[in-house]
């Protein structure tokens, strides 16, 4: 798991150049919580702009006309200010499986979630749409009760063949502060 460093480049895929990033617009229930969510792979926010492309048609976000090679990809460099609060989970594990469950389902392990979301920065394994059914088995009960040992080590067991990139939630004021928007790259560029 890379963790941030000062000038690493940052990349977010999205069907809009985000230049400015507004907190208020970052939606709840996404494997970190409310936040602005960048990689440091730039494979998988190019691969990420299929989906919000996609979302914002279904949400009526974009034009009739939009395509795909209209998304961007934003790109970033993070520069480190003092006092930001980092956490990371370096592993999918135990810690990793029931703080993105307790992001997507408030059902489930609120007290740990409420511990780590101080943070101002949460990196991590990114849970994507091969993992998704692996979280929502094991929310259903599928390998045992959600928080039990025999539970919690088949999701992982499951989830550990993924080869799982890595995500960052910028979650306060303080962390965006911390980013510098240096270009748009619209994904027919990449192509």
């Amino acid at each position: 798991m890379e963790r941030l460093s000062n000038d690493i480049i940052l990349y977010h895929g999205s069907y809009t150049e985000v230049s400015s990033i507004d907190l208020s617009m970052c939606r709840q229930g996404l494997d970190f919580g409310r936040g602005f969510y960048l990689t440091s792979s730039e494979e998988q926010a190019v691969n990420f702009v299929k989906n919000s492309v996609s979302k914002a048609i279904k949400l009526g976000r974009v034009p009739a006309d939009f395509v795909l090679a209209d998304g961007i990809v934003s790109v970033f460099r993070y520069k480190k200010l003092p006092n930001i609060i980092e956490h990371y989970f370096d592993e999918a594990d135990i810690e990793w499986l029931h703080f993105v469950i307790g992001n997507r389902n408030r059902a489930f392990f609120q007290d740990f979630v409420n511990k780590i979301s101080s943070a101002d920065i949460i990196g991590g394994k990114i849970a994507n749409d091969r993992t998704v059914q692996t979280l929502d088995a094991y929310m259903a009960g599928a390998y045992g009760i959600p928080g039990s040992k025999e539970a919690d080590e088949m999701a992982i067991k499951t989830l550990l063949p993924n080869r799982l990139k890595d995500q960052f939630c910028f979650k306060t004021e303080k962390a965006i502060a911390s980013l510098e928007f240096i270009k748009g790259i619209k994904y027919a560029e990449y192509f």
